[in-house]
């Protein structure tokens, strides 16, 4: 998996993200050793310590363990809530910035149209100097 530059999360996360969806699929089964780390940096293309931060989020959540001389071991599969069904924080800061544009759209929208059904309103800055 390449990591999103324009998520803002740092790498451990995303990739912490990406494993957890491995472990979570039907690919992984308790018991299997994920990649080593030379081939998690291979993979991801980062250095080791960013690596063994996502594997510490992964062991402090309790889905594995690492043991030395033997590899990091899937021990539980995450709870079914925490799978990928839902928008990632990324996602979610699109949609909002998506809905945020639309109501300053629609805001300007219904002023325009106030302004011309109402006329200039007493809070308006222009209409108290407009009049004198």
């Amino acid at each position: 998996m390449a990591l999103d530059a324009a998520d803002p999360r740092p790498a451990y996360q995303q990739i912490a993200d990406d494993l957890r969806r491995f472990v979570a699929s039907d690919e992984a089964q308790v018991g299997d050793k994920l990649p080593s780390l030379a081939e998690l940096q291979a993979q991801y293309g980062r250095a080791v310590m960013t690596l063994q931060k996502a594997l510490d989020v992964l062991r402090s959540e309790g889905l594995v363990i690492s043991r030395q001389g033997e590899g990091t071991i899937i021990v539980k599969k995450p709870e079914a809530h925490a799978g990928d069904d839902g928008p990632s924080p990324h996602e979610l800061r699109q949609m909002f910035e998506r809905i945020n544009s639309a109501l300053d759209d629609l805001s300007q929208r219904v002023s325009a149209v106030e302004a011309e059904l109402f006329g200039p309103t007493s809070d308006d800055p222009q209409s108290g100097s407009a009049g004198r």
